[in-house]
């Protein structure tokens, strides 16, 4: 081989040694090589910067090398190198080291096992990564997910509280001046002359009409934002006297099984949750659903509360669900967000023409 070609070899091993280097700083990725029976390491320039030792120490020993991880990363790095050469395979870990400047940082290894023709490990052969930005970032999206929702529970909280306040508002003083009303308006008249009231008779049937609509109109709405039987009476209650209500306005067959569901421990808040879910839900069928008969199942078990709500309705595409003009949509979506808020599961299942059926479990320390 010529002096040229020998020179454009070098030249080129040159290059790429430097993409190389330059690519692993760029990346923050070293590599290293441990040769298993001399227990000799090579590092690459980049792992030397990323766990701050000089270039001129050399390559420390395997024992030195285990001294920067901290004592919970230790044992299991060294398992993880033993693993590697007793069977051979690839494999990896999130490891947490502490550098000579008293920094903290995180690493991801592989080691790859290499094998002589034997099939024994001979060699091990390492990338090590910095992490410690993807982790800073991970830590603090948890933390931003906490506080939304924190944010979500304590919005929750105080619409209930608002509904609670305007429910007792109607019933404490609008729903008892009507009944005054009332009674004052069949008083009077019972007072008018017998010619007037004769005369008057079907727009004084029409003014009692009205009002003994307002005032069931009132005893809805009051139901519809926060039934008294809730708080006063527990949810068992408070779903037969909603179910019940339902039934009657929309004329569709609702069967409601309860096991445990009235068991000590159930926290009012899972309560509140497990109450509104029924009633979205069964809003849901009045609205989309096209249903003849909802099936409503409520167990408590030792740990946490199972509820299940199944209709024979014409189902949707679930691929579809949350999609402008899908319905239903928004209320399911909702569901599900108040459900996981709780630390809970929610589970859909649908198809065209097949009904719906939602599956619903909330644990009780989270309630």
């Amino acid at each position: 081989m010529s002096g040229r070609n020998i020179a454009e070899l070098r030249a080129a091993l040159e290059l790429t040694g430097w993409r190389l280097a330059t690519t692993q700083r760029l990346a923050q990725v070293g590599d290293w090589t441990l040769d298993r029976d001399s227990g000799r390491m090579t590092w690459s320039r980049e792992l030397f910067r990323m766990l701050e030792r000089p270039q001129h120490l050399g390559e420390p020993d395997i024992n030195e090398v285990l001294s920067y991880y901290t004592p919970s990363s230790l044992d299991r790095t060294r398992d993880l190198f033993w693993h590697a050469i007793d069977t051979g395979d690839r494999c990896s870990l999130e490891q947490e080291v502490l550098l000579p400047s008293g920094k903290q940082r995180h690493h991801f290894t592989v080691i790859e096992p290499h094998k002589d023709a034997s099939g024994r490990v001979v060699r091990l052969y390492g990338t090590v990564q910095d992490i410690t930005t993807r982790k800073r970032l991970e830590a603090e999206r948890i933390r931003q997910l906490a506080r939304v929702a924190e944010l979500s529970r304590h919005m929750i909280e105080i619409e209930e509280r608002e509904r609670r306040q305007l429910a007792s508002a109607l019933h404490d003083r609008a729903s008892p001046n009507l009944a005054a009303l009332r009674i004052l308006f069949a008083n009077l008249a019972d007072s008018l002359p017998t010619q007037v009231r004769a005369a008057c008779g079907t727009l004084l049937e029409d003014v009692d009409a009205l009002l003994a609509d307002t005032t069931a109109g009132i005893r809805e709405i009051c139901t519809d934002l926060r039934p008294a039987t809730l708080d006063y009476a527990g949810l068992e209650p408070a779903l037969r006297e909603y179910v019940e209500a339902f039934r009657k306005r929309t004329r569709l067959d609702v069967v409601l099984t309860t096991a445990g569901a009235e068991a000590p421990g159930l926290a009012a808040e899972a309560q509140t949750l497990l109450f509104r879910l029924v009633k979205e839900a069964l809003t849901n069928c009045a609205k989309h659903a096209c249903a003849g008969q909802v099936r409503i199942g409520l167990e408590r078990e030792p740990t946490r509360t199972r509820l299940s709500i199944v209709d024979d309705g014409v189902g949707f595409e679930l691929a579809l669900l949350g999609q402008p003009g899908s319905t239903p949509g928004l209320g399911l979506i909702t569901m599900r967000e108040r459900v996981e808020l709780a630390g809970g599961q929610f589970v859909l299942m649908t198809k065209p023409g097949e009904g719906t059926a939602i599956q619903v479990s909330i644990p009780h320390l989270t309630c």
